[in-house]
């Protein structure tokens, strides 16, 4: 669903400047509130889920600084894959998890295993290789390449079409 997302919101929108993100934001905002209240009122009513108010006022507090700061992060993701490319922007997220490891080796004294500090450092070349790929097309004046139908090619097709013809 995320890449759904993020796919058409670049293709309908393109360019940053074609949308008012506040706005956007407070469509989909209105749209969620509109269709899931109904299943808000059934999960409580059933019991399912009950609903309460937070007991202290500082829940409270930080329940709405967690509201904001998701705001906050929501319109710098979308601007980002807007100026960028949806590929780039989720590969982007994928750095929470080295990040984490640091944050917890700081935080908390704790250490992770080889395979953890393995698997981070795939995360961040990947990132590497990624935005490398996306400023080499940018600079190249060609934003995607295209197949026979029109449609974005895929890193590994056009890596495909460079190998196939020396096979034959």
């Amino acid at each position: 669903m995320y890449g759904i997302y993020t796919t058409l919101m670049k293709k309908r929108i393109g360019d940053e400047s074609r949308v008012d993100m506040p706005l956007f934001f407070g469509f989909v905002g209105l749209f969620n509130f509109i269709t899931l209240l109904p299943g808000f009122f059934i999960l409580h009513f059933t019991g399912i889920e009950t609903f309460e108010l937070p007991p202290t006022r500082r829940i409270l507090a930080i329940v709405l600084i967690n509201s904001a700061t998701s705001l906050v992060s929501d319109l710098c993701w979308a601007y980002s894959m807007l100026l960028t490319s949806p590929l780039v922007v989720t590969v982007g997220l994928s750095l929470t998890i080295p990040l984490s490891l640091i944050g917890q080796m700081i935080e908390y004294s704790q250490t992770s295993s080889v395979s953890y500090w393995i698997g981070a450092c795939i995360v961040l070349l990947s990132f590497v290789f990624v935005n490398h790929e996306s400023t080499q097309n940018e600079e190249m004046g060609k934003p995607e390449e295209e197949d026979s139908l029109g449609k974005p090619s895929s890193l590994l097709q056009r890596m495909w079409g460079r190998v196939r013809p020396q096979m034959q």
